[in-house]
């Protein structure tokens, strides 16, 4: 979810001029777009359900009104909001319209609509076949839906002649999120291609070289890519996850615990601060950090997070909640195949 909505409201600035409730009505919107981006959904939902009742910039209103139901995880609401801001979007421009159908799409997925949302890629596709946003997005939907020959013909229409790092790193990451890394290593060695053509991308080639269990010179870029800006969170923590692959489990506790206080990554350090304690064998203070860490997490970050939950109960023997943990998980994330084999697991303990 996050990817799709890294894309702000804010590029549908109004140019209008008018009488003043005209500009009530424009400054009402942009008070829901700048709620939205500060995280405030519900407050940003109730401005734009307010322009949609002054009957104006329905198209944008539906939208933003989609986009706060949609962080809110709220799926069935969001589909039908950008259902609405489509069924608004006469005149506007193509990207205003694909913009809301990739939103629509995400959110049919996640609403387990999953044809749906392929007739939506299918549909952008056939507009534009080079698109390779959308197909890679369908690529990572065919997977998802067991059609791992079709994932990989899309995804190679998109990597054609891509010189863009972050789209080789995401079709990597689709593998490793179904256990199917040998697959996706092709990917990842295209990446490092691409990041060693720059001697600065010193985090880049560290990411790539952790993915490729390259230790030693993931450590190095990343010590690196910290002397360049002491304060380059994202790869601290990443330096922490090298040092407890290493089995330094002290540097990897001391990388962790610099960053619970700030709110933004506080969820992955405390799902850090878990590891290193599994590692060690600690799965009471494990759950204590996973408990923490979900107050702060995203979808993302949960994942990861309620994962580790399951596994702590099953080193704590505690098979009746673990099964119960898992249920749910495989409700939530049905194409996990790691939580798939857990759930498996625990139903016949």
């Amino acid at each position: 979810m996050k990817q799709l909505c890294l894309i702000l409201l804010m590029t549908l600035v109004l140019s209008l001029a008018g009488c003043d409730s005209t500009r009530e009505i424009r400054n009402r919107y942009e008070e829901g777009c700048a709620l939205l981006e500060e995280g405030s959904f519900e407050e940003a939902r109730t401005a734009f359900e307010e322009v949609v009742e002054s009957g104006e910039y329905l198209a944008e209103a539906y939208r933003g009104i989609g986009l706060a139901q949609l962080y809110r995880t709220n799926y069935a609401e969001a589909c039908i909001a950008f259902e609405r801001s489509l069924l608004n979007s006469d005149g506007k421009d193509a990207e205003f319209n694909r913009d809301v159908s990739l939103y629509l799409a995400f959110s049919r997925t996640h609403h387990a609509e999953s044809e749906k949302a392929m007739e939506i890629y299918d549909t952008l596709i056939s507009r534009d076949e080079n698109d390779t946003e959308v197909l890679y997005l369908r690529g990572r939907a065919r997977m998802e839906a067991g059609d791992e020959d079709g994932a990989r013909e899309d995804f190679d229409r998109a990597a054609e002649g891509s010189q863009d790092y972050n789209l080789f790193l995401n079709i990597y990451q689709v593998y490793e999120g179904l256990g199917k890394n040998a697959d996706g290593s092709a990917y990842l060695e295209k990446a490092l291609e691409i990041v060693n053509q720059n001697d600065e991308d010193h985090y880049k080639k560290g990411l790539v070289s952790y993915y490729l269990q390259n230790y030693d010179e993931a450590r190095e870029e990343l010590i690196a890519a910290i002397r360049q800006d002491p304060e380059d969170d994202r790869s601290i923590l990443l330096l922490g996850r090298v040092y407890l692959r290493m089995d330094d489990v002290a540097d990897a506790r001391a990388m962790f615990r610099e960053h619970i206080r700030d709110s933004e990554i506080a969820a992955s350090a405390y799902n850090g601060l878990a590891l290193c304690e599994m590692a060690e064998g600690s799965y009471e203070k494990a759950l204590e950090y996973v408990n923490a860490g979900l107050e702060y997490a995203d979808e993302d970050g949960a994942r990861s997070l309620k994962y580790n939950e399951i596994v702590i109960y099953e080193n704590l023997a505690q098979w009746d909640v673990a099964r119960v943990k898992a249920a749910a998980y495989v409700l939530l994330y049905p194409t996990d195949e790691n939580g798939q084999r857990e759930y498996e697991f625990l139903k016949n303990r």
